[in-house]
């Protein structure tokens, strides 16, 4: 979408602050998600263009439907049924989690991709160990 690498570092950091604090409030371990299994989980799944959710989150910023986006990988992406489940139960704890609920709202509401990261970059700055 032409965003540079700062929107991405951005969004990778602020997606951890959120993967920690569902993790923590399910009962995990804080310093577990700065070690493979979550930091760097999430950088493969952000760079590494043989990541399919990654694919996708491409195929969307390119204004693809999540149906064609879909189609054109071939192979199950587990962030379209994750986005879904991850929603449920933030809202079930009272997480927390606007990248997560901005992601679901494109795939399974239609928002423009744009609208979304510019909501979520217009956001008032928080602590981002919060």
């Amino acid at each position: 979408m032409g965003f540079g690498a700062n929107t991405r570092v951005a969004l990778i950091t602020r997606g951890l602050a959120e993967m920690m604090r569902l993790g923590v409030k399910l009962g995990a371990v804080r310093d577990t998600f700065m070690g493979l299994a979550g930091l760097g989980d999430l950088v493969l799944t952000c760079t590494d263009d043989q990541s399919r959710n990654r694919r996708l989150g491409l195929a969307l910023g390119r204004g693809r439907s999540l149906h064609d986006a879909q189609g054109d990988i071939h192979q199950v992406i587990e962030g379209v049924l994750a986005s879904r489940a991850v929603c449920a139960v933030a809202d079930r704890l009272g997480v927390e989690m606007p990248i997560c609920r901005e992601i679901f709202r494109v795939m399974h509401e239609g928002k423009p991709v744009r609208e979304a990261v510019q909501d979520l970059m217009g956001r008032e700055l928080k602590s981002e160990t919060e």
